[in-house]
């Protein structure tokens, strides 16, 4: 693989696997001409695909294709994260205090504003570029993976919250695997959209189970005029008087 960064083409998570990946990372390699190429399908590329089962890595360039995979309870480490160019930070001040010194030196003014320009370029290029890496480790010390970055032509972002939960879902998926749940393998990806996370459905909660409240002892009237019923204040009717039935029986019964 080429040392420089790739550009990224696909970053997508599923949490539901229903598209044949977990998380299915492509990249193309950066330049004009891998940009031509890559509109006719003959650019080189990198696939880092994490299914329920297993991890695969996948390159192809001019030359072939070489593609590796392994089990999930074969990986010793699954790695990933991002850098930033620090060097961007360092020339910043120096351009401005280089800047100030020739002025100085030279009792002029025009090398302080050149320099002020190309440290807030400097700073600039700082805050929008940023280089993420995937990648996994085999249990025999073998590692394998990518770096990627932003294309202006693909124009794919990917920030740390995205990475994070990449990482979170794999290492799950990890310790599912070395627990002995069963898992499936694909080979094929639905790629949704450049850039897409899927979400698995939540079941809505049920509702609760509200009993009707008892009629109360104060709430029941007994009458004169009615022996045997009683006088419902809530429900406004009358009801039969259950101790008075069970008078009547006794009375029977003797």
């Amino acid at each position: 693989m080429s040392s420089n960064p790739w550009i990224l083409k696909t970053f997508q998570i599923d949490h539901t696997g229903a598209t044949g990946a977990h998380l299915f990372i492509e990249a193309r390699q950066p330049g004009l001409f891998a940009f031509i190429l890559n509109i006719i399908g003959l650019d080189p590329t990198a696939e880092l695909k994490v299914t329920r089962g297993s991890v695969s890595f996948r390159s192809t360039s001019l030359s072939g294709m070489t593609e590796t995979s392994t089990s999930l309870t074969q990986i010793g480490s699954f790695q990933g994260g991002y850098s930033k160019p620090i060097g961007f930070l360092i020339l910043a001040p120096f351009f401005l205090i280089l800047g100030i010194s020739l002025d100085i030196s030279l009792e002029m003014s025009t090398f302080t504003w050149v320099g002020l320009i190309l440290s807030l370029g400097c700073l600039i290029a700082y805050a929008l570029q940023k280089n993420l890496a995937f990648g996994f480790e085999t249990s025999g010390g073998t590692y394998y993976g990518m770096s990627f970055k932003r294309g202006v032509l693909n124009n794919v972002s990917v920030d740390i919250k995205q990475v994070e939960s990449a990482l979170l879902l794999v290492n799950a998926l990890i310790g599912s695997a070395s627990l002995g749940t069963s898992y499936s393998l694909s080979s094929d990806v639905t790629k949704v959209a450049s850039q897409a996370t899927i979400m698995a459905p939540t079941s809505p909660k049920p509702a609760p189970l509200i009993t009707p409240a008892e009629p109360k002892a104060q709430d029941l009237v007994k009458s004169e005029e009615n022996p045997g019923w009683l006088w419902d204040a809530n429900k406004e009717e009358w009801v039969q008087d259950p101790n008075h039935t069970q008078i009547e029986d006794t009375q029977k019964v003797e």
